[in-house]
């Protein structure tokens, strides 16, 4: 007999957000079957095992690295698994992979629904590319946007079905309880010699970090750089003493690394949405983002706890420092009163609305 689920969601690696998430829709009574196609290199990525100790299943088509993988073997392994169960729903995350991408056209559309963590900053919709993304979101029902950035993607697109904001590409890990505490409670961020900044992530060219560097080097104030990646050496050997760089710190011991902080800066020059910036500010840190930064609009901008700048201007960066500096204790407020237990519930309520539509 065939095993019944209400979601199979197909993905790329297991995120530890991916999991958490699907750990909470699992809690509301929602049979989850999570697909994986590989693992990645990037930090967020968790190890599964036979002991790891979820509520929902897993399934790997291929346990290697999911940029070396097999996709003629993995497509087969995938038609051969979904004719082995049911499914009320089959979500696909965004359109970068061929396998699922090509599985979509052979199952029911009314099945199919899209998570687009892909916003209107950073997607080619021209050309050939551009046709066969249209293709594959005419081959969805429904539709879960991350943001607004990435809902205008898809009405741009053409898309007419039906679209579910989730407010996030997953869930937090929630070890700390800050944003547990009354408003007041939480706004207890006093600075006394000038704010330290931050930046958290892997040290790549599409972070832009050459600009921050710049920045910095120019403003002289105390900036904290925290990952590692190919790009370290040349960052380091342009950096005055002002800039300081911590390596690879795991994402379970971020928490100390936020509190002794007090601005969060993400520059990138593409970001789908960037996690980061929720993990920041849910340890009460304002940010400064980049204007094609996927989070920035709803994140930053919509609740007054941040500023977006011109990713290619080094002036629109400093004004915005000099803008948060001077008015720190409004971003602190705003952010301090971000509920994210209601955005949490908000995020499992749309996929729950995508379910049952």
């Amino acid at each position: 007999m065939k095993k019944n689920y209400d979601i199979v969601y197909l993905t790329n690696t297991p995120s530890f957000y991916k999991l958490n998430l699907c750990e909470a829709l699992s809690r509301r009574g929602i049979r989850l079957l999570i697909v994986f196609n590989g693992y990645g290199s990037e930090a967020v990525n968790s190890r599964l095992d036979q002991d790891s100790d979820w509520s929902f299943d897993w399934r790997f088509l291929f346990e290697g690295d999911y940029w070396q993988r097999p996709k003629l073997t993995i497509y087969k392994r995938l038609l051969h698994l979904m004719s082995s169960i049911e499914a009320r729903k089959v979500i696909f995350s965004g359109w970068m992979s061929t396998e699922y991408n090509l599985y979509s056209f052979f199952s029911p559309r009314k099945k199919n629904v899209m998570i687009c963590e892909s916003s209107r900053f950073e997607v080619d919709v021209t050309g050939l590319k551009g046709c066969i993304k249209r293709r594959l979101i005419h081959r969805m029902s429904a539709a879960l946007p991350s943001g607004t950035p990435h809902r205008e993607l898809l009405e741009y697109m053409g898309f007419k079905g039906p679209q579910f904001i989730t407010g996030s590409v997953g869930i937090i890990n929630t070890d700390h309880t800050e944003d547990k505490l009354p408003v007041k409670q939480r706004i207890h961020r006093v600075i006394t010699n000038g704010p330290k900044f931050l930046y958290v992530g892997r040290l790549t060219a599409v972070k832009n970090l050459e600009i921050l560097i710049e920045c910095f080097n120019r403003n002289g104030l105390p900036l904290t750089i925290a990952g590692s990646g190919e790009l370290e050496n040349d960052l380091k050997s342009r950096a005055n003493p002002n800039i300081t760089f911590l390596g690879f710190i795991e994402n379970k011991n971020l928490g100390e690394i936020y509190k002794q902080h007090d601005v969060f800066i993400l520059p990138s020059y593409s970001e789908t949405w960037g996690l980061v910036v929720e993990e920041a500010m849910s340890r009460g840190v304002p940010v400064i983002v980049s204007d094609v930064v996927g989070s920035g609009p709803d994140m930053a901008v919509a609740t007054g706890a941040g500023l977006t700048f011109k990713h290619n201007s080094v002036s629109s960066l400093q004004n915005a420092i000099e803008q948060i500096q001077s008015n720190y204790n409004k971003f602190v407020e705003a952010t301090a009163a971000i509920d994210f237990d209601a955005r949490r519930e908000s995020q499992i309520n749309a996929y729950i609305k995508a379910l049952n539509n």
